[in-house]
């Protein structure tokens, strides 16, 4: 990781730890990325028990940075440091742990699973713990019951065969709009489906296509037709692309 970028991150770090209610402080791996990547952030995962100081406060707390944004509702702060962007997530601990409990005791539904923020807590750089908390997510997330998988896979194979459908009768009635969001939704459940199948947390979305093609498990053809459902061609019309939708749906299918 750039100098620059590490010492950024470690003085927040050190900013954070002063707020009483922290417990641990996470850096993304986006961070590793060049300056000048188009992708590149400085995204931290704030861990904290009881409530946070309002965003007017840990702005100020933030040292009164440039360009400051805290999103209501969501619990984020996003702002610039040295010209460089931070963002800013805040979890909180209870939350989390109840997640694990229910995942744990195989009583949680699909839309709850949370790979991005598990992926996240597995996956970054801790950067401050003020107990062995932090660590024993960790732990606890590496050895998830086959079934948390099981239901991730269920969940994403419906979401890809519906999207697979609309995709179809998107394609009947030359209804652009509709086949380009059916589209999206197909590949973003095909993905999900195969990080679930290969026991791996989702990343973001801007990761993706980096990390898909890392996994041990794959069917057969998947990075053919994976890369011209994303071409633009005159070939790939709207009925060839559904035709190896099709193809990579019934693939997928027979892993299971």
């Amino acid at each position: 990781m750039q100098r620059k970028v590490q010492a950024i991150s470690e003085r927040l770090a050190d900013q954070l730890a002063a707020w009483p209610e922290v417990e641990a402080v996470v850096l993304g791996e986006s961070a590793g990325s060049l300056i000048l990547d188009p992708y590149f952030i400085i995204p931290l995962d704030v861990y904290h028990r009881f409530e946070l100081p309002p965003g007017s406060e840990r702005r100020v707390l933030f040292g009164s940075p440039p360009a400051f944004e805290s999103l209501t509702g969501l619990s984020q702060d996003r702002f610039l440091l040295s010209d460089l962007p931070v963002w800013v997530r805040y979890q909180e601990v209870g939350r989390l742990a109840e997640l694990l409990e229910r995942i744990e005791a195989r009583r949680w539904v699909f839309h709850d699973s949370s790979p991005g923020l598990f992926y996240r807590m597995v996956q970054g750089q801790p950067l401050f713990q003020r107990s062995a908390w932090a660590e024993q997510c960790r732990e606890r997330l590496n050895r998830l019951p086959d079934s948390y998988w099981s239901v991730l896979m269920e969940g994403s194979k419906r979401s890809f065969a519906y999207a697979l459908t609309d995709l179809q009768a998107a394609a009947l009635r030359e209804d652009s709009l509709f086949f380009a969001l059916s589209l999206s939704r197909f590949l973003r459940g095909l993905a999900s489906f195969l990080f679930a199948h290969n026991r791996r947390f989702e990343p973001p979305a801007r990761l993706l296509t980096r990390s898909l093609a890392g996994l041990a498990r794959l069917p057969d053809g998947f990075a053919g037709r994976f890369e011209s459902l994303l071409r633009e061609e005159p070939e790939l019309n709207r009925d060839r692309k559904c035709e190896i939708a099709g193809l990579l749906a019934r693939s997928m299918l027979s892993m299971v």
